[in-house]
């Protein structure tokens, strides 16, 4: 009988507090849940930046003229400039290009590949992509 009586105190404590809670959301007049959701909506508008509708982060043209300067940089690497220096640069590159993919939408794995020739190709396959979506990466005279 003890048992029984535990069994049935351990069981209905989590459902008597479910029904409290599906209580709560349904009604949507409660003030203290509507003051929750809109710290809820305001804590996921700042996580993931702002509006759904807003666009976020830089601006394409900053994100092209950035892609254009690094990538200038990288094809005269060989004007005296050390490997750290250039190891930058190409690391630069690739955080420029793979937030120009984030900006339209392009799925890329330039940080998740080691150095080596894999990444080398995945930048190009960027390079390509992203060209192909109208960014201009290179200058024209």
């Amino acid at each position: 009988m003890g048992t029984v009586v535990l069994a049935i105190a351990f069981f209905s404590g989590p459902v008597l507090c479910l029904l409290a809670l599906v209580t709560l959301v349904s009604d949507p007049q409660f003030e203290r849940l509507t003051r929750a959701r809109r710290a809820v909506r305001g804590w996921s508008r700042r996580r993931h930046g702002g509006e759904p509708g807003e666009p976020g982060g830089r601006p394409i043209e900053a994100i092209a003229l950035d892609a254009r300067r690094l990538g200038r940089q990288l094809q005269h690497a060989n004007d005296g400039r050390s490997a750290a220096r250039i190891a930058a640069i190409r690391h630069s590159y690739d955080d420029v290009l793979a937030e120009g993919c984030a900006a339209l939408g392009i799925a890329e794995l330039l940080g998740v590949l080691a150095e080596g020739p894999e990444l080398d190709v995945e930048r190009r396959r960027v390079e390509v992509v992203l060209i192909g979506a109208g960014l201009v990466l290179e200058d024209t005279f």
